[in-house]
Parts: structure tokens; C-alpha cells; sequence
């Protein structure tokens, strides 16, 4: 969780940058094999809206640069690269172009754990501090602040399940409450624990809410991450190598990025206190040029487009891709099922027809969602602006993958995903 604290700031409040020549904007780069992929029932003439809508956030100076891709029935059917890599080098994006994923890590980590789940290491009802005793005893915030702070005991454990779903009462610290006060004071975000002292500080901060009785995003994928550590003697990025990045051949997917790569990572912005986006100084994680102490779980990977999308189509395929199967077919399907109760459906404001899966929002009223959609749908993004979604019934993968924090600042991926859907016509 090193430096997590500034990633959690940058989502709320856009960090700091420095100035760049806003007079000379980004020249127009387009690769794409659109044209001569196959269509496999998505009209090519209608895919060709997506590169259009995509120009307009470079050309209006919002991104450097966006890579978008769609896949149906196993087949690239888009496939478009536009802007730059680094805006400021006039280096434009290629197809192996390295993306800070960040919270699009979580699935990830989710599949990690979920075949330590298959081989009966763990149940989803066991309290997680059977495995990571640290977090026992947890206090529940009731009111109040500082001295006058009113904690209560949990009613009950934490659940193994309600780290998955969020639902666990851990936070990330970026909002105002008098319990994110606590969590951005803590040497735990601040960077400033060791791999031995992280739980142990977690521990001493208030749950938001009961277990399991709402939404709260929070460390709680980053807390999975040590389960995996725990339970499989190794660190996180070991195991993930070892089952889930060498098994699929996702060469570029890393905590770091090795000297040989780096030219290949792509420039990351955010906006200055006038809204122009310019270069982000001082990176949440850091560089990514060393291998972290805490392989952060819940936002620290880096990754490619042929990479992720190589992840998202074993998961599209029950687990198997390639000959090479991570995980079992109903596994999947447990994991893109919504596991929320009907309360807690849409689990945040602004995701209409939402519920959550294990580590992923899953779409189960599409006409509550505000976008071309299907029920069963699942994905999620990362806070530098990338996204992905899993269409079990139209058998199609959307993935965009752009460097400009916080997500949801230029909302490119709502454009894209009416765009891919607007263009079947099977």
C-alpha cells in the first residue's frame, strides 16, 4: 500500500502537474486494423464512430492519447490507437504501450485468491482473521471525532466474501469522514509501514459500517492480496506470475516495469488548478521502475492492451484460454454474479442497474442502467482512466486504456461502451 495515499487524493481532488506548451497541441495519430478485421455480427461502418468520438478528447486537449478495443466471439473486431504516449516527447501510442492499470488490478487479484477458494484453502464465510489475525476485534465508528470519538464492537466478523464485495467497512480515505481523517493520518497510507506492520495498523482504524451491511469502497482487495501472501508462502506478484501472468502469457503485466521496457510506458497527466491536463508530477505508486516492498493488490499493476485483453477472454472463456485453464467455468460465473442484497443494489449513486461481483460491478437491471447494455455484464476501471467490461451474453470484451487521473474527469469509456454496443447488428 505504499503511497496509496496519494492515488486516493489524486482520485478526489486531481493532483499536482507541472506546465506544458498548451499552444501546440498533440498531433493526430490513428493506427487501426479495424478495417480488416472480421465483423463477426458488429457493423463496421458503426465501429467507425468510436475513433471519431475519441479524437474529439485529444483534440480537445483532455487526453494525450486513447487505445480502445473491442473483441467479440474471440475475434479483435476494433482495434484503434490515438494521440500519444507522451504528448510532451511527440511519442505516439503503440500497441504495446505500458498502462498504470491500477484498480483494474483487482480483478485480478481476485482470481488469484478465487483459485486458492478452488483448492480449499479458504471459505467465503470464514472470518478473515482465521488467516490474517491482525484483523481481529475490529471497532466500528459510531459518532464523534478525536477524544470524543463513540467506537462500538462489530456485530459480527469481517467475511472473506465481504472483501470482495466491499462490504467489509474498510475505506480509502479519500472523502471527509471523521474515519478517513484517521486513515489519511496513518502511517499505512502515508507509506510509511512495513509488509510485517500494515495489518497491524489497518487494525487500529474504525470500520465505516457493520460488516456486511453496505458499500464502502475501500483497502479491502489490498487486504486479499496478503490473504493470497499468507496462504500461499509467496508475495503477491510471485504468485501472480507463477498462475495467472505466465500461464497466460501476459508478458508486460507487472508491479514493475523492467529497464528494457521502460521506454514503452506511457506518459501519465491529470489536470492543473486551471482544468488544462498536463504531465502529473510525483506519480501515485511512484515510477514503477523498482520492484515495490507491498505489491499493492488493489492498484499497483502495470499492464498492455494485449495483455489485459488476454485476461479478460480467459474470463470471458470460464476460466481457459488458449488451452491453458486458471479457473473453473462456474467459478467465473461466481465471480461476474452480482452477490450484493437488494438494498444495497445500485451499490453507489452514480451506478444506476449496478450490483457487485467479486472485485467487479456486474449490470443486473438494464433498463435501470444509463447505457447500451446486458444484464450479467461485468468490468470495472483504474483511477489513470482505463476500463474494461465482459459481455457474457453478447460474448464480447470492450477494453479502453488512456493515463489521465482521476477517472471519471473526461468520461471517454461512456462515449465508447454506447459506441460498441450501437454497432451490433447480429
Amino acid at each position: 500500500m505504499k503511497h496509496l495515499l496519494a492515488i486516493l487524493l489524486s482520485i478526489s481532488i486531481g493532483a499536482c502537474s507541472v506546465s506544458v506548451t498548451e499552444n501546440n497541441p498533440a498531433p493526430r495519430t490513428t493506427l487501426s486494423a479495424s478495417d480488416n478485421l472480421p465483423n463477426q455480427g458488429v457493423s463496421k461502418q458503426r465501429l467507425k464512430r468510436i475513433q471519431p468520438a475519441m479524437q474529439r478528447y485529444i483534440d480537445e486537449g483532455k487526453l494525450a492519447g486513447v487505445m480502445t478495443l473491442v473483441a467479440r466471439n474471440g475475434e479483435v473486431v476494433h482495434y484503434s490507437a490515438q494521440g500519444m504516449k507522451d504528448r510532451e516527447a511527440g511519442v505516439p501510442l503503440q500497441r504495446d504501450t505500458i498502462f498504470r492499470i491500477y484498480s483494474m488490478t483487482k480483478p485480478i487479484t481476485a482470481v488469484a485468491a478465487l483459485q486458492l477458494w478452488e483448492q480449499g484453502k479458504f471459505h467465503m464465510n470464514d472470518p478473515i482473521a482465521w488467516y490474517l489475525p491482525e484483523l481481529k476485534d475490529l471497532k466500528v465508528y459510531v459518532s464523534g471525532q478525536g477524544d470524543d470519538m463513540v467506537l462500538e464492537d462489530a456485530q459480527s466478523p469481517i467475511r472473506i466474501i465481504d472483501l470482495f464485495t466491499h462490504t467489509a467497512g474498510f475505506s480509502y480515505g479519500f472523502t471527509g469522514s471523521e474515519v478517513d481523517r484517521l486513515y489519511r493520518a496513518s502511517p499505512m497510507m502515508q507509506g510509511q509501514a512495513s509488509p510485517d506492520s500494515v495489518l497491524s495498523e489497518l487494525a487500529k482504524l474504525p470500520l465505516n459500517h457493520q460488516p456486511g451491511t453496505q458499500w464502502h469502497y475501500g483497502v479491502n482487495t489490498d487486504v486479499i492480496g496478503f490473504l493470497v501472501e499468507r496462504i500461499s508462502g509467496q508475495k503477491l506478484g510471485e504468485y501472480m506470475q507463477e498462475n495467472i501472468f505466465g500461464p497466460l502469457k501476459m508478458d508486460d503485466t507487472g508491479f514493475s516495469v523492467s529497464p528494457d521496457k521502460v521506454d514503452r510506458l506511457a506518459q501519465i497527466y491529470t489536470a492543473n488548478q486551471q482544468g488544462k491536463t498536463v504531465v502529473m508530477e510525483n506519480e501515485p505508486l511512484g515510477n514503477y521502475l523498482s520492484d515495490p516492498v507491498i505489491h499493492n493488490a488493489g492498484g499497483g499493476l502495470v499492464s498492455t492492451m494485449d495483455d489485459y485483453l488476454r485476461f479478460a477472454q480467459t474470463l470471458l472463456n470460464g476460466g481457459e484460454y488458449e488451452g491453458v485453464r486458471i479457473l473453473g467455468r462456474k467459478t467465473v460465473e461466481y465471480m461476474g454474479s452480482n452477490h450484493l442484497p437488494s438494498n444495497l443494489v445500485p451499490f453507489a449513486p452514480d451506478a444506476s442497474g449496478e450490483g457487485y461481483g467479486l472485485a467487479v460491478s456486474v449490470t443486473v437491471d438494464e433498463g435501470a442502467s444509463k447505457f447500451l447494455s446486458s444484464e450479467g455484464n461485468f468490468g470495472w476501471g483504474g483511477a489513470a482512466s482505463t476500463y474494461f467490461r465482459i459481455d457474457p451474453k453478447e460474448n464480447m470484451i470492450i477494453i479502453g486504456m488512456a493515463q489521465f487521473i482521476p477517472m471519471g474527469t473526461h468520461r471517454y469509456h461512456d462515449d465508447l461502451r454506447n459506441l460498441v454496443y450501437q454497432a451490433l447488428v447480429d
